[in-house]
């Protein structure tokens, strides 16, 4: 009875691996490329997206405008017997089925998965738990089957991936010379693309340990400013009072010198009338 039951299931798998054609194949493509469905339709077939036929082939006319999603992305090549989706959108991922009327053999599943390219991860300092620490955050918008990681030279440090809208990974690392010689990079990659953005520590972070932490610039700069500011501001005031006194100084001078040239006129109009006067007695004795 047992053998009976095996022989019975070897055989229904035999009629389903025939009627059925081989296991669906995975198609991975970027959005905005095309698929060609290696199945060839000779003369007639048809196209099916998630049960739905979207496209048929009868005595070498075919029709690929049937849904609406796929119109004028949808071609069949009479040459070949083979559909080709163009323009590719992340929501053209799922089951296509290819089958031909004439040979039924020539049924074939495809898996299609479509991805966007990945964009650049962000690098951005953060502030580290202790100032022995350099911290920076690798981030990047998420997409469909995106995955962010950390590289150090060529050696996995951590990596994510999640539905967040947006993928972080933190990088913290103690300071110490030697890490001038180290590269690290943050790489955000799926099944169609990868992008990698490499961390300049020296950038980012102050690797000199003998210096005094991050943190006592933002101090010192709090304490010096207002001296600055003080000291400009008495300068100000004593250039202010220095030109005051300048001014009052000059007007003073000019005013004695004009008193001294009014004073100069008249006495220098005097002899003149003198002279005029003199003149006048010698032509009167000369007369006499």
């Amino acid at each position: 009875m047992k053998t009976c039951f095996v022989l019975l299931f070897l055989f229904l798998s035999q009629i389903f691996r025939y009627v059925g054609g081989s296991s669906g194949q995975e198609l991975i493509r970027a959005v905005g490329e095309s698929v060609t469905f290696n199945t060839s339709v000779p003369v007639s077939g048809n196209i099916i997206y998630k049960g739905d036929t979207v496209g048929q082939v009868f005595n070498n006319v075919s029709d690929t405008n049937l849904r609406e999603k796929f119109v004028n992305r949808l071609q069949w090549v009479s040459l070949t017997g083979l559909f080709t989706l163009s323009d590719l959108r992340t929501d053209d991922s799922g089951l296509y089925t290819v089958e031909s009327v004439k040979d039924p053999k020539k049924k074939q599943e495809y898996q299609l998965e479509v991805y966007e390219r990945v964009s650049a991860p962000q690098v951005m300092k953060t502030t580290p738990s202790s100032s022995e620490f350099c911290s920076v955050l690798c981030s990047v918008r998420n997409s469909r089957g995106l995955m962010l990681s950390l590289y150090e030279d060529d050696v996995l440090l951590n990596h994510t991936s999640s539905s967040n809208i947006t993928l972080n990974l933190l990088l913290e690392i103690k300071k110490s010379d030697n890490l001038r010689s180290k590269t690290f990079s943050c790489v955000s990659s799926n099944p169609v693309s990868n992008e990698r953005t490499r961390i300049n520590l020296t950038h980012h972070c102050s690797l000199n340990t003998d210096v005094l932490p991050d943190v006592e610039a933002p101090v010192m700069s709090t304490v010096l400013m207002p001296l600055v500011c003080a000291v400009m501001s008495v300068m100000t005031v004593v250039v202010i009072a220095v030109s005051r006194k300048y001014e009052s100084r000059c007007f003073t001078e000019d005013r004695k010198i004009h008193e001294i040239l009014s004073v100069t006129t008249t006495v220098w109009y005097e002899p003149t009338m003198f002279s005029s006067d003199l003149s006048d007695d010698l032509l009167i004795f000369s007369d006499n």
